[in-house]
């Protein structure tokens, strides 16, 4: 399980915003359920809907931008849960871009490749 654990150059939970979000939010002072839940809660509802300059960025840069996508968003969910001792993976697979009409700006969407990257997170509890 200690591989679900880790840090990874996306995943850098050890950065200095990332670990003072958790201090003020007192995550590690819940209990396992309600830690999952409130983190879950916070990018759900705190973090704004929208397409970040890529996919590809660290769940830092992700916070810091106050918005997200579902892989980027995906990614900040899985550090803050990383670094607060849950274990998780993520999954994914590819869907056509018309699933996202109407999510996309007309000029993004025309512009957006045939196949789109979906992912979500697995939480091992």
């Amino acid at each position: 399980m200690n591989q679900y654990l880790k840090e990874s150059p996306m995943l850098d939970f050890s950065n200095p915003s990332i670990q003072k979000l958790i201090e003020v939010k007192r995550w590690k002072e819940q209990d396992k359920f309600d830690r999952l839940r409130s983190i879950y809660n916070f990018v759900r509802d705190d973090v704004e809907f929208g397409y970040n300059a890529d996919d590809n960025i660290p769940a830092s840069k992700v916070l810091k931008d106050g918005y997200g996508q579902c892989n980027t968003k995906g990614t900040l969910f899985m550090a803050l849960l990383r670094a607060c001792e849950i274990p998780c993976r993520v999954h994914g697979f590819t869907i056509d871009k018309q699933l996202q009409k109407g999510a996309m700006s007309g000029f993004i969407y025309k512009n957006a490749p045939r196949n789109i990257l979906h992912s979500w997170v697995e939480v091992f509890f």
